[in-house]
């Protein structure tokens, strides 16, 4: 199944196949035989274009990686003592495994714990909460008067001192100071309001 699922490999795939045995191949076969050498260069160009889309297509493995798994196929292929009637399917089977190999070294096939759906990050916790006190406030200012929303986004959003509200406000600090403690006030009360449940 494995072997006919691989063999869609697409066209465009193909103008790489012309490409000549890498030298780590040529190397291992140097001991051989002139023919078998001639053999196992054949066999690279012909398999070559079908491991590399096993390798990037169905194991999303990047090119240049793929390139040296199938580097490494071939050496193994070339050092096995064992008669191999079907090359094609033993190369296939040998990609795959060098696939899986792959990414269980880069440490990517890790399983999640069983219970990784009832574990949250800590900073989450009480995030609702958190964004509904905030819309609460949200509205609670929009039914203060523009000055009185002013003034307290001036003190506690943007940090300034009673000092700075004044001068912005063109007033005197003392009062600034009243119309902060006097607008918290009822700002407080229509909070309250706004989240007292009714019976």
């Amino acid at each position: 199944m494995l072997e006919q699922n691989a063999l869609d490999v697409p066209p465009a795939a193909e103008e790489k196949q012309s490409r000549t045995a890498s030298e780590p191949a040529r190397k291992a076969a140097k001991g051989r035989d002139p023919a078998q050498a001639g053999d196992v260069e054949a066999l690279y160009n012909e398999h070559r274009t079908l491991l590399l889309f096993i390798a990037c297509r169905k194991f999303r493995i990047p090119d240049c990686d793929s390139e040296n798994l199938i580097q490494d196929v071939f050496l193994s292929y070339l050092q096995t003592g064992t008669k191999i009637d079907n090359v094609r399917a033993w190369l296939v089977a040998a990609m795959c495994n060098a696939s899986r190999h792959y990414w269980r070294a880069q440490g990517r096939t890790e399983s999640l714990p069983d219970d990784f759906t009832d574990r949250t990050d800590p900073s989450s916790h009480g995030l609702a909460d958190t964004f509904a006190m905030q819309m609460t406030i949200h509205q609670a200012l929009n039914y203060l008067a523009d000055k009185c929303r002013e003034t307290l986004n001036l003190h506690y959003f943007e940090g300034r001192s009673a000092v700075e509200v004044a001068a912005v406000l063109d007033t005197t600090p003392r009062y600034a100071e009243k119309l902060i403690h006097n607008c918290l006030q009822r700002v407080r009360q229509i909070y309250i309001s706004i989240t007292t449940v009714k019976k």
